[in-house]
């Protein structure tokens, strides 16, 4: 079943073509990771998928609903009917710093759906557990590492029961000790055959979890297909060049990784 189909979708911030006729679709239990350089447009195409930006032209649907249609976006009422099938989780969190973690994930709930408290508690405290934070539940978000803040982020995303959820970069604000904790979820819900759009550096979980693999190039997709198409067999020379300098890149960070844990024995 296909739950996003994007086509030729075009985003301009003036003279700057962010986004050039991008098209491509996911089926219900993908995972799709969008790779590429930063300023590729791969934020960007996040964004519109979930109204946060604006196409100039082009089509996404969500499970048949048109969010834009040939350039012409639908009432707001219809935009919201179906962005609300869709949660988000940022690169920087956006926990609200003067709620506690079960308001951060029981607020949406509360103000968008008037869920009953009853059963706002109950998942609340069924998805801090899957994450593994049911005892930071009263904490303020102050007092959590990055780590936990972006495990917080992802509970908060479930709370809306979504079909599909985006990341954006969820782990390239964290320390490196603490992106494993994030990417063991997310590898979690992979496992539960939630559909997810990533866009990440992380090549790990491109290569292991995804089923598709996207790599974007200044506002275009240059190749698409499955990981072991992507990383192994790449057509494109533009995505070879970038796989072997973040490869390389990932390569150091391990050195690096592993020079920080010896330190903290020493």
């Amino acid at each position: 079943m296909e739950i996003i189909k994007v086509n030729k979708l075009n985003k301009s911030f003036g003279d700057n073509h962010v986004l050039n006729n991008i098209t491509f679709s996911v089926n219900k239990g993908d995972v799709m990771a969008i790779i590429g350089s930063s300023g590729s447009g791969k934020s960007t195409l996040l964004r519109c998928l979930i109204d946060l930006e604006k196409a100039d032209s082009g089509d996404i649907f969500m499970e048949g609903m048109p969010l834009i249609q040939g350039g012409v976006y639908p009432s707001n009422q219809e935009i919201r009917a179906i962005i609300i099938k869709m949660g988000m989780v940022f690169q920087h969190f956006n926990l609200f710093p003067h709620l506690t973690v079960r308001q951060n994930l029981e607020l949406a709930p509360k103000v968008v759906k008037k869920e009953e408290l009853i059963q706002m508690n109950q998942r609340s405290e069924a998805y801090l557990n899957k994450v593994g934070l049911f005892d930071r539940i009263d904490a303020m978000p102050s007092t959590l590492s990055g780590g936990e803040k972006q495990r917080v982020a992802i509970a908060r995303a479930l709370m809306m029961n979504p079909d599909i959820l985006l990341f954006d970069e969820p782990t390239s604000a964290l320390d490196p000790e603490l992106t494993g904790e994030v990417l063991a979820v997310m590898k979690d819900l992979a496992n539960e055959r939630m559909t997810m759009v990533v866009v990440t550096h992380e090549m790990s979980f491109a290569r292991e979890v995804a089923n598709k693999v996207v790599f974007m190039d200044s506002g275009k997709i240059l190749e698409a297909g499955p990981p072991e198409k992507i990383f192994i067999n790449p057509k494109e020379p533009r995505t070879r060049e970038f796989l072997s300098s973040i490869l390389r890149n990932e390569s150091q960070s391990e050195k690096e990784k592993k020079r920080y844990r010896l330190k903290r024995y020493e």
